[in-house]
């Protein structure tokens, strides 16, 4: 007759432990002043609602290329302002040996990135390529009205018609707009670096591409002309679309 098992000796599965992608907004910081951050914070916000509303429960790793190693760094008062802000940051990169022990003791991670005294490379025109349709994509064929959010998952989306203020556009893939851009697009949503925004006329609130975003405002060079926006080296792009 077997033996009951004791309480607490039950066999339980192994934890599962994978690996994943996932797309994360970085944060440069500038100054080493956490007043300074919070009032920078306040400003785009108040500029562009469409940005608080993008950063709201985003997760953000604080990039600290700009910050001098010899500098001091007041680590938990600058978290403690992007959690009032409603972001979540969950790690820091390119922190000097210092900045990361500060880390440890505030149990954030310290992540991998590009060396922090590595010479950025040279600003060049982006290379003439093609972009393809990726399977799976969603075709618009009538205007998104404020309000709305069209998403392609897995795939480009492709709208036909304007997309209004106040609307959202999204997409694993591409995002082709063939009229006016006004509202946010967001290309990339799963991490895809090479994804790409097109637009007939660009007047967007926001766009963003892999995490990365940028608010726009009429007096840029491209407001109302054909551009594209894509990532490279960790920075967001708009150039003219050439017809």
């Amino acid at each position: 007759m077997a033996n009951p098992r004791s309480p607490g000796t039950e066999a339980s599965a192994p934890l599962r432990v994978s690996g994943g992608v996932f797309t994360l907004s970085i944060l440069h910081l500038e100054s080493n002043n956490p007043q300074h951050l919070a009032q920078r914070i306040a400003e785009e916000h108040q500029r562009h609602a469409a940005a608080a509303d993008f950063h709201r429960h985003a997760p953000v790793v604080l990039d600290l290329s700009a910050i001098p190693e010899e500098a001091p760094l007041a680590l938990a008062e600058i978290l403690n302002v992007l959690r009032v802000a409603n972001w979540f940051p969950v790690g820091l990169r390119n922190a000097a040996p210092r900045h990361q022990a500060l880390a440890q003791d505030l149990n954030l991670p310290v992540l991998r990135g590009q060396d922090r005294n590595a010479t950025p490379p040279p600003e060049t025109p982006a290379p003439a390529q093609s972009v393809p349709i990726s399977p799976g994509g969603l075709t618009i064929d009538h205007p998104i009205r404020s309000g709305q959010r069209s998403y392609a998952r897995g795939g480009d989306l492709v709208c036909l018609a304007a997309v209004n203020a106040g609307a959202e556009v999204i997409a694993d893939g591409n995002i082709h707009v063939y009229g006016p851009l006004r509202g946010r697009a967001l290309a990339g949503v799963n991490g895809q670096d090479a994804a790409r925004i097109f637009c007939m006329s660009l007047e967007a609130e926001l766009v963003s591409v892999a995490g990365l975003y940028r608010t726009l405002e009429a007096d840029h060079p491209l407001w109302g002309k054909a551009a594209q926006i894509y990532s490279r080296d960790e920075q967001l792009h708009i150039t003219a679309l050439t017809l």
